[in-house]
């Protein structure tokens, strides 16, 4: 190419030449001199279009081949071709996380790897990382200034907003959906669930990662449905009537083995009283303890006019001993000890009368379900039952990084990830093992449930993409998810669910580094005060000047700024910006 721009620069000299020689405006020429420079000039022309045409042919050359094999057909009536490239001619490198608990090992020989391959026609080098080990070395890959071409997280973080819109390291995904039609498909389907991982410049710097069942609650109650049979009590409806049931589980022996210091009457962790508790009373406490009212206004929950009664009630339970007054101090595990601890002979049946947690069945606690069930919508005197409530949120998983020589070729690679059999795959592992597909085309798993996966494919480590009106559409969830589902709907059939869902602040709106930054500092002031505040007030008693001290304290810690923070982001959100 550049003896070809050499030769045109030579030719347009000596044609230069040429014209000068004919002499100011003397516009005869001879016709010999006249005819010699149109064939160079017709020479030029004609070597020029050849080289063209030559370049163009080696660009054609060196383009990847595709034959079409196969065509996944998805639920939604989006397809893929496959293989994306037929003659081997690319591979990208990419940095896997797995969890520490997983034993996957990513091999060429790995079923996941080789099915992947065989089907796209594109070999991935993959680098793996534990996660526990996760942070660490995304740093060290981002500091040391080479790359790999792609990175899928399976927890951790990679802050989008530094290392996509400030530093450029990683590509913005949206100029590479042209060639994910199976993914975009699913975005446009369902906006909202995707809101927070569009950074301050208006892009996206990753691919999303959801599975989403629909359930929007917190952790629901459970009581001892034995024990009030045993002694005859109903089932509460208010916590009155369930402070009664549990003094009579303490006091009158409710197992009914003549040892009546055998039972507890509330079993849990502090984080689990000062959240799930104070729904009694028309909270809808977190761990943030902030929430959006029906207006949208950012609001503080311990400075509801309600919360010193909750708190009140709890300072009863420790003070007649009808809560586990360990439950201030310990961890899940000691927890989970009391929960598989059983008063009978046989081990059938739990000591625990009142329980606050995600779930029944496939928690490691099975004997809690020989006993107990589930308690919906207890209230205080006058007030509603009101939980905390999530939305169907996505967080940013899979990324590009601008040593990528190869976006479209690994966005479709993606794009075939998504699919629905591949994403099943990737998930589940090979068809007709852990899962198949049922008379109504949806993914069911075996009796086994999903023990094995990693034996075979990447399970949670994977790609997937999973909305809520999605994922009930393409799978049959397991008894345990159903549990949830059916708690679920009760809640909003009843109305206690929040209007505005805690959700939207909690992985819904999108806030700048600083804000972050300076909601963190705020954060960890408050919650040092609130933990020592409260854990106090439940051990010793609710009094006026303790109550006082509670507020004011937190108040002097930054509680107006906090809200402040949160309250513009979610104007945004709720406006549907």
């Amino acid at each position: 190419m550049k003896k070809f721009v050499a030769m045109l620069l030579v030719l347009a000299m000596t044609a230069s030449l040429l014209i000068g020689c004919t002499g100011g405006g003397n516009n005869s020429s001879k016709p010999a001199e006249s005819s010699k420079a149109a064939e160079s000039s017709k020479a030029a022309e004609e070597s020029k279009a050849a080289e063209e045409s030559k370049a163009a042919e080696e660009s054609k050359a060196e383009e990847p081949t595709t034959e079409v094999v196969k065509t996944l057909t998805n639920w939604d009536g989006t397809t893929m071709d496959l293989p994306i490239v037929s003659d081997g001619s690319v591979s990208f490198t990419q940095l896997q996380g797995i969890r520490d608990t997983d034993a996957s090992t990513l091999s060429p020989d790995f079923w996941y790897c080789k099915k992947s391959e065989e089907d796209t026609g594109i070999h991935v080098d993959y680098t793996q990382v534990n996660m526990s080990d996760w942070n660490n070395q995304v740093n060290l890959m981002f500091a040391s200034g080479e790359y790999l071409d792609t990175i899928n997280r399976s927890s951790g973080a990679i802050d989008t907003e530094m290392y996509g819109v400030d530093q450029g390291i990683l590509v913005a995904v949206d100029d590479l959906l042209q060639y994910m039609p199976v993914y975009k498909a699913r975005l446009d389907a369902d906006t909202a669930s995707w809101k927070s991982i569009i950074r301050s410049d208006g892009k996206m710097y990753g691919i999303a990662k959801m599975s989403d069942d629909g359930t929007r609650l917190n952790n629901a109650w459970f009581i001892n449905k034995t024990w009030l049979d045993n002694l005859n009590i109903a089932m509460p409806e208010t916590t009155d009537q369930l402070l009664e049931a549990l003094r009579a589980f303490i006091k009158e022996d409710a197992n009914g083995n003549g040892d009546a210091n055998d039972e507890v009457g509330y079993e849990a962790v502090f984080d689990e009283m000062t959240t799930n508790i104070f729904n009694a009373w028309g909270i809808p406490e977190n761990s943030k303890h902030i929430g959006l009212d029906d207006d949208g206004k950012v609001v503080f929950h311990p400075f509801n006019e309600n919360y010193r009664a909750a708190v009140e009630w709890l300072a009863t339970l420790y003070a007649e001993g009808l809560m586990d007054q360990a439950n201030v101090t310990q961890d899940g595990n000691s927890k989970i000890a009391t929960y598989n601890k059983t008063w009978d002979a046989e081990g059938k049946h739990s000591v625990c009368g009142f329980v606050t947690c995600h779930r029944l069945k496939s928690m490691g606690w099975d004997v809690l379900q020989n006993d107990l069930v589930w308690m919906p919508g207890i209230h205080a005197e006058g007030l509603s039952f009101k939980n905390q409530t999530g939305i169907g949120s996505a967080g940013d998983a899979f990324y590009f990084t601008v040593s990528n020589e190869v976006l479209e070729y690994s966005a479709k690679w993606v794009d075939y990830q998504l699919c629905d059999q591949s994403m099943y795959e990737t998930y589940y592992g090979p068809e007709g093992n852990i899962w198949n597909w049922n008379a109504d085309h949806k993914c069911e798993l075996g009796p086994a449930g999903d023990q094995g996966v990693m034996e075979f494919s990447l399970g949670v480590n994977g790609i997937y993409y999973l909305p809520a009106w999605y994922y009930n559409e393409t799978f049959v969830q397991p008894d345990y998810r159903v549990e949830r589902i059916e708690y679920n709907q009760y809640y909003a059939e009843h109305g206690y669910q929040e209007k505005n869902p805690y959700g939207i602040l909690n992985g819904g709106i999108s806030l700048t580094p600083d804000a972050s930054a300076e909601i963190a500092q705020i954060f960890a002031n408050i919650e040092t005060i609130y933990d020592q505040k409260i854990a106090d007030m439940i051990m010793h008693g609710v009094t006026d000047d303790a109550w006082t001290s509670f507020e004011t304290e937190l108040t002097n810690a930054g509680v107006e700024r906090y809200l402040e923070l949160y309250q513009g982001p979610a104007d945004d959100y709720l406006a549907g910006k």
